[in-house]
């Protein structure tokens, strides 16, 4: 009998597994995979995370990965420093075979934490309505385990959301399909900065197309292509192909990357929906993508799973004390992380732009290169340095174009 399970030992499990043991409970964490393990990611991450490694005690582990210090955010609608937060002003990206590594050993370490890898759950316990515990598959063995809650950390495909029918909301249909590979020995600009860029590939249908380009760990440079959604099937017929002709279309990408060679496969999906989950119910709690999957272009998913997994935590110690009952806890976790993750969820998706008319929206944008301050603030706003709300909310905007 446990305290907690979680199904998924990536950021968002490994956290909150560390997180909960730091408080003396008990944790049985579960993933399928071993690890080292790659998966889909965009890798940049931002102070709010690297702020979070540190509360698990992680980040001089993450520090001494060789990845540049990146100082600045380019992107296509804004481009300014990262702000400072607790001593920190650079965001990273780091492949995820090492940093998650790092969060599973020290997950492993933790006497307060049972960790298998290469095993599979295949079901939730019940009693009545209440789920109180997983079977899972390890070794050829069927294996029951029990505890107070079950959470899953386990991605967009969550068993977990299935099993106990986590009712989605504010569902988009996918917007694009994004694919990456690492490049070897891209120069670094001055200030390092993770850089964006919008274009088009009319040659598959797609009007609109982007690319990203992260200076990463061990010498790698991230560089991303995507395209809009209704574009993939043909993107996929050949998608290493169409990653080359596309980036081709970009000339500030390809005057960036030159004849630096691409080292290893081309990865990517168009599996890319966006929808909220409702996080909670009675014995069972769901964190990360799993409880919230967005287009990955405006770079939230990382530091969406530490902070959430911060907020169930912090509800789980207050019903564990006594402060309040399951419950409430668990409806305040739920309050609290759509406050966190609402407004930045609502500009990735275009919910917000469309309250909008198109002149408001582009006086906006204009008003973002004209003014540092917004442009900043809009930064610190995705770096969750500030609350988004204070920018990306139509209140917010409004009042910014009011004010000019």
């Amino acid at each position: 009998m446990y305290d907690a399970i979680i199904v998924g030992a990536r950021i968002a499990g490994a956290t909150t597994a560390l997180l909960l043991a730091q408080r003396g409970y008990s944790v049985l964490l579960l993933d399928r995979d071993r690890f080292p393990s790659p998966t889909l990611s965009t890798h940049l991450f931002f102070t709010d995370t690297l702020s979070a490694f540190a509360r698990i005690g992680v980040l001089d582990r993450v520090l001494a990965i060789d990845a540049p210090r990146l100082r600045r955010l380019r992107f296509p609608y804004v481009e300014a420093p990262f702000p400072t937060v607790d001593g920190r002003d650079f965001a990273l990206c780091i492949r995820r075979e090492p940093l998650d590594a790092i969060l599973v050993e020290a997950a492993a370490a933790h006497p307060g934490i049972e960790l298998h890898t290469g095993t599979r759950v295949t079901g939730l316990l019940r009693d009545g309505l209440q789920v109180v515990g997983v079977r899972y598959q390890e070794a050829g063995q069927a294996v029951d385990a029990r505890a107070r809650i079950v959470i899953g950390a386990d991605g967009r495909h969550s068993l977990v959301a299935r099993q106990v029918g986590a009712q989605v909301y504010h569902a988009v249909p996918p917007m694009f399909a994004w694919y990456y590979g690492y490049f070897r020995g891209v120069p670094l600009d001055d200030p390092p900065s993770a850089f964006a860029v919008r274009g088009a590939y009319p040659e598959i249908g797609a009007e609109y197309a982007a690319s990203f380009v992260f200076p990463c760990d061990d010498g790698l440079t991230l560089v991303g292509f995507g395209v809009q959604a209704s574009a993939f099937p043909a993107f996929k017929q050949d998608h290493r192909k169409h990653f080359f002709a596309g980036l081709a279309q970009i000339p500030q990408v390809m005057e960036r990357i030159g004849d630096s060679p691409l080292e290893g496969p081309i990865l990517g999906t168009g599996d890319l929906p966006n929808f909220l989950r409702v996080p909670v119910g009675p014995g069972w709690a769901l964190v990360g993508d799993a409880g919230c999957h967005k287009d990955p272009h405006t770079v939230q998913g990382m530091g969406d799973a530490v902070r959430s997994a911060a907020l169930l935590a912090d509800a789980l110690d207050h019903w564990w004390q006594g402060a309040v009952d399951a419950q409430t806890a668990l409806a305040e976790y739920h309050a609290r992380r759509d406050a966190d993750l609402l407004p930045m969820y609502e500009f990735t998706t275009g919910q917000l732009e469309a309250r909008f008319s198109e002149e408001e929206w582009q006086a906006f944008g204009r008003l973002t290169w004209e003014d540092p301050a917004l442009a900043r603030a809009r930064v610190a706003a995705m770096a969750h340095a500030i609350p988004p709300v204070e920018v990306y909310s139509e209140e917010a905007i409004r009042s910014i174009l009011a004010d000019r």
